[in-house]
C-alpha cells in the first residue's frame, strides 16, 4: 500500500512593521516610572523629604495602574 507524502505547506511572509510591534503602554509606563523615581530621589536626597518623595511614587503607582486597567480588554464569560 503506497503512502502519500504530506504536501508542503504554501505560507506567505511579509514584513512586519515595527511600529505594531511597540507596546507603547508599556513604554509609557516606563518612562513614567523611571521620571518617577528621579523625581523622588531629587526630593529625598538634596531636601531630605520622605513623605515627598513616598507620595511622588505612590501617586506614579496609581497613575499607571489606573491606566493599565483601563487599557484591560474586556472578559466575556
Amino acid at each position: 500500500m503506497p503512502i502519500q507524502r504530506p504536501q508542503k505547506p504554501r505560507v506567505r511572509t511579509s514584513a512586519v512593521d515595527p511600529l505594531e510591534t511597540i507596546d507603547w503602554l508599556a513604554l509609557w509606563a516606563i518612562s513614567l516610572g523611571l521620571s518617577a523615581i528621579v523625581l523622588a530621589g531629587i526630593a529625598y536626597f538634596t531636601i531630605g523629604d520622605n513623605l515627598g518623595a513616598s507620595f511622588i511614587l505612590a501617586s506614579a503607582a496609581g497613575i499607571i495602574g489606573a491606566a493599565l486597567l483601563a487599557s484591560k480588554p474586556p472578559v466575556h464569560e
